[in-house]
């Protein structure tokens, strides 16, 4: 597989009291089939410990390609994605949070692809992988493919919600001179929010193949162990709201309301016809069924008569050969 010459990306690693975690990242990371990258751990405002011994124990195979920040107080995954960012320097940038893993091609395969295309970026098939950690010691329960239908990263569909989480990304550094870099005020969507803003400028690639990237989830963690989709569903659901009513305002500025205020008239005319649709069916299947209770009603009693009939039948039948016998006809 020919690769661009000397290839170089910043490997972001965000982190907070996870050693665990962390060394299976640092794990993943060195079994990278290509090497030519450069790690920059960012410690969220967690404790120092729980990050310098677990990078010192991989010091020699990572030599001078890894640094450490430490925040003293946590300011979120986005200021800590920015802050690795910005520490760095290389052409392409990949978010590699300390509780997920790649494919040992991951990088190998999407600079390749880089290499013979345009986009921006490009993501991966990207497999769920649901974990529990007991005792210091993670265990798989299962998996599954994240958004199996997904053949294309556009726009259209990141406007309902995100289809590309970070572990499956690998971009151009030359973005953020264009868009800007994440947005600091969203303790999360922000990787949502980011993709938004360059979608609306540029295309992704999307490695249609076996999955590149593993989003490991832990669904009954929480605290520091827990994944941030999950722990912070209500946050999640908030600033969504937030992040589409900001978008909304901007469009509105420099277009107006005309369109909208049409689409949205629109859209509930064709909502209250669905539902009066719906319930003129439903009437109709109670209906249906109604009159298939009377019909079952009225052929049990035709069989309790009919049966009742037989019996009376067979009784004179038998009266008649009993009388018969004893008069000896």
């Amino acid at each position: 597989m020919t690769l661009p010459p000397s290839p170089s990306v910043a490997v972001i690693m965000r982190s907070r009291n996870r050693s665990v975690l962390l060394d299976r990242a640092l794990r993943d990371l060195l079994g990278q089939s290509m090497t030519q990258w450069t790690l920059v751990v960012v410690n969220d405002g967690g404790d120092r410990a729980e990050v310098d011994p677990v990078v010192d124990r991989y010091r020699l195979q990572l030599g001078d390609r890894v640094q450490v920040i430490h925040h003293d107080v946590a300011r979120g995954m986005e200021a800590a994605s920015n802050a690795g960012i910005k520490a760095s320097d290389s052409e392409f940038i990949a978010i590699h949070d300390d509780d997920d893993e790649w494919h040992p091609e991951f990088l190998e395969r999407t600079l390749a692809y880089l290499a013979h295309h345009d986009d921006a970026g490009v993501a991966v098939r990207t497999e769920l992988v649901f974990e529990r950690i007991t005792d210091g010691t993670i265990e798989e329960i299962s998996r599954e493919i994240f958004q199996p239908q997904l053949q294309s990263i556009t726009l259209f569909d990141t406007l309902r919600h995100n289809r590309c989480v970070p572990i499956s990304l690998l971009y151009r550094r030359s973005v953020h001179d264009r868009i800007g870099y994440y947005n600091e005020s969203l303790s999360v969507v922000g990787d949502w929010e980011f993709q938004l803003r360059l979608l609306q400028q540029h295309t992704l690639g999307f490695l249609d193949e076996e999955p590149l990237a593993f989003w490991n989830q832990r669904k009954d963690a929480t605290g520091d162990l827990g994944n941030s989709v999950i722990v912070g569903d209500a946050e999640h659901r908030r600033l969504d709201q937030l992040v589409r009513e900001i978008h909304l305002k901007e469009h509105v500025s420099q277009s107006g309301l005309g369109s909208l205020l049409y689409q949205t008239s629109y859209q509930q005319r064709e909502f209250d016809h669905l539902h009066h649709r719906q319930n003129y069916s439903e009437d109709l299947l109670r209906q249906i069924l109604e009159s298939n209770n009377r019909l079952a009603e009225r052929v049990q009693r035709l069989e309790e008569a009919v049966s009742d009939a037989s019996l009376v039948s067979l009784v004179r039948r038998r009266y008649r050969q009993l009388k018969s016998r004893i008069l000896g006809r």
